[in-house]
């Protein structure tokens, strides 16, 4: 047990032309980042985009969002490790060792937002995060 933290993309399909099982497939779910126990990204996340309630609903973000995620991750402005405790969320060497790898994970963000802004006028996307603990 312990924070599973997920970036989804739902692609949407204005016009259903696919079926799968003989029901009409109006979108594809793709994975676009995981975490573990990344607990302060989570909570500057959480503060910042869910007003600081933590009930492990889906928050939708919007590209511009996602690029600012990208930056606090790159420019270490995600909040501290003593202010992300508790048993399922991990430790500061854990959240250190996650930090050291700051330039992935906001490329991370940073490719969900670009995704989120390709212009077609026969999709469209929407990206959330949701974690669970």
């Amino acid at each position: 047990m312990g924070l599973d933290m997920y970036l989804t993309g739902d692609k949407y399909k204005e016009i259903n032309v696919d079926y799968v099982d003989g029901f009409p497939l109006k979108t594809q779910r793709l994975d676009l980042g995981y975490w573990r126990k990344h607990a302060p990204l989570h909570r500057f996340i959480v503060d910042k985009y869910a007003g600081g309630k933590d009930d492990c609903r889906p928050i939708h973000l919007a590209s511009d969002q996602l690029y600012e995620i990208a930056e606090a991750i790159r420019e270490d402005k995600i909040i501290s490790n003593e202010d992300s405790h508790g048993f399922f969320f991990g430790n500061s060497e854990w959240w250190d060792e996650l930090r050291s790898e700051r330039e992935e994970h906001a490329q991370t963000f940073e490719k969900a937002a670009g995704w989120l802004n390709i212009d077609t006028q026969e999709y469209w996307h929407t990206v959330e995060y949701q974690a669970s603990w």
